[in-house]
C-alpha cells in the first residue's frame, strides 16, 4: 500500500542539489547523490534495521503469532497489495543516506517511528497472509477492501470509530489502513489498548484483532508469497533522481498572494519597529508547525509546508518584525492561524472563501 510517510513537497523549494543545500554536502554524500541506487549494494544485514525487525518479530511471537513477514529495501514504506512482505525505505540502511533524507527530505524517521511503521506494515502483511479481507467477518468490522484507494482523504479528527497511531488519522484513509493501524496499536507493547479505547467504537476492531490472532496465530498462512514489489536492485535511478522525482510527485502550489497579510500584521509589529525579522520566527517554527498541525488536523505536511512558506515570504515582503520578548506569543498566534487555515483547506479544499 502507499507509504504513510509520503508527504507533498512545496513548489517553491529549491531542487535538492541546488544552492546552500548542495554546498553543505561532503564528498561522500555528493558521491551518494550521483550514484545509482542499485549500485550502492544496500543490505538490511549489519544495520540497525536488523534490530528493529527482530524486535517486530519478537513482538509478534509474544502475541502468539508465528508468521514473521520478510522485509526488504525499497523506495518507501509499503506492503505490496496481497503480498505479505514489508518494504522499508532504502535510505534507512546507510547513515549518510539517512542524513541526506533528513536534510533534503525535511526529516528522517526516528527509532520510535520506524517501529511504528513496521507494526503498521506487519498489519497489512498479516491481513494478506491470511486473506482476512476476503472474509465476511473482516468486512463487517472494517468495510469493503475493494473500495477505491484515495490519497486525498478527509479525516474526521478525534472520531472514536478509529484508533490513532500514525499521525493524520491514517486509519480513516481506507479499510485496509484501518486494519493495519488497529493491528499496530494492538501489537505495540504496553499500549494498554483495552483501557485506552474503552467506550470507543474502535474497541470492537481491536477485539477482532485479538480474537483473530488467537484463532490463526499458530496456523500456517494460506498465502506464502514473498515476492517484493520494487527492490533497491531494480532502482536504476540515482539518489538525486529519487529526490527530484519525489519533489515532482509531491508538489503543492498555493496562489494566495496577499490574502493573509492583515492577519500577519495583527501578529507581528510593523516594518522596522522591532529588532527581529518576523520571517525568521516563521522559518524557525516551520518544522514544528508541519509536524503538529498535520498530526492532529489530518492535513498533509506538504499543504502545511506550502502555507508556512507562503507566510514566511509575505512577512519578509512586508518587512514585519517582532521583539524577542514577544516570540512565544507570536509563535502561538502563528500556530493558531496555520491550524485554522489548514482545517479550512481540509474541509473546503480552499484556504479561504472569496
Amino acid at each position: 500500500m502507499p507509504s504513510p510517510q509520503a508527504e507533498p513537497r512545496v513548489l517553491r523549494e529549491k531542487h535538492p542539489t541546488e544552492g546552500a543545500e548542495r554546498g553543505r554536502l561532503s564528498p561522500r554524500r555528493e558521491a551518494l547523490l550521483q550514484a545509482r541506487i542499485k549500485d550502492l549494494s544496500l543490505r538490511l544485514g549489519g544495520t540497525p534495521l536488523e534490530r528493529y525487525i527482530a524486535q517486530l518479530h519478537s513482538e509478534l511471537e509474544a502475541k502468539g503469532i508465528s508468521f514473521k513477514p520478510q522485509c526488504y529495501l525499497s523506495d518507501e514504506w509499503g506492503c505490496p497489495s496481497g503480498v505479505p512482505v514489508i518494504g522499508l525505505p532504502f535510505y534507512l540502511a546507510d547513515p549518510d543516506l539517512l542524513s541526506i533524507e533528513a536534510e533534503l527530505g525535511g526529516s528522517a524517521e526516528t527509532e520510535a517511528e520506524i517501529l511504528m511503521y513496521l507494526r503498521h506494515e506487519a498489519g497489512h502483511a498479516f491481513n494478506y497472509a491470511y486473506r482476512l479481507y476476503d472474509t465476511d467477518e473482516w468486512r463487517r468490522v472494517f468495510g469493503d477492501y475493494g473500495r477505491p484507494y484515495q490519497d486525498d482523504y478527509k479525516p474526521r479528527p478525534f472520531s472514536r470509530r478509529y484508533v490513532f497511531h500514525i499521525s493524520g488519522w491514517y486509519a480513516q484513509k481506507h479499510p485496509d489502513e484501518d486494519f493495519a493501524e488497529t493491528f499496530a496499536v494492538w501489537l505495540t507493547p504496553n499500549s494498554d489498548w483495552a483501557r485506552r479505547y474503552q467506550g470507543w467504537g474502535a474497541l470492537k476492531k481491536l477485539q477482532y484483532v485479538e480474537d483473530i490472532a488467537k484463532r490463526l496465530g499458530r496456523a500456517t498462512p494460506p498465502v506464502q508469497l514473498a515476492e517484493p514489489d520494487f527492490t533497491t536492485e531494480e532502482m536504476e535511478g540515482t539518489v538525486q533522481d529519487h529526490y527530484r522525482q519525489r519533489e515532482l510527485d509531491e508538489k503543492v502550489d498555493v496562489e494566495l498572494r496577499n490574502a493573509f497579510d492583515h492577519a500577519l500584521e495583527d501578529i507581528f509589529w510593523g516594518p522596522g519597529e522591532a529588532p527581529v525579522s518576523a520571517s525568521t520566527l516563521v522559518q524557525a517554527e516551520r518544522q514544528r508547525l508541519m509536524s503538529t498541525v498535520g498530526h492532529y488536523a489530518g492535513v498533509s505536511r506538504g499543504v502545511v509546508r506550502a502555507l508556512v512558506d507562503h507566510l514566511a515570504e509575505r512577512t519578509a515582503a512586508l518587512n514585519l518584525t517582532l521583539h524577542p520578548d514577544d516570540s512565544r506569543e507570536a509563535a502561538m498566534q502563528l500556530a493558531s492561524l496555520v491550524t485554522v487555515l489548514a482545517m479550512n483547506y481540509l474541509h473546503t479544499d480552499r484556504f479561504f472563501e472569496d
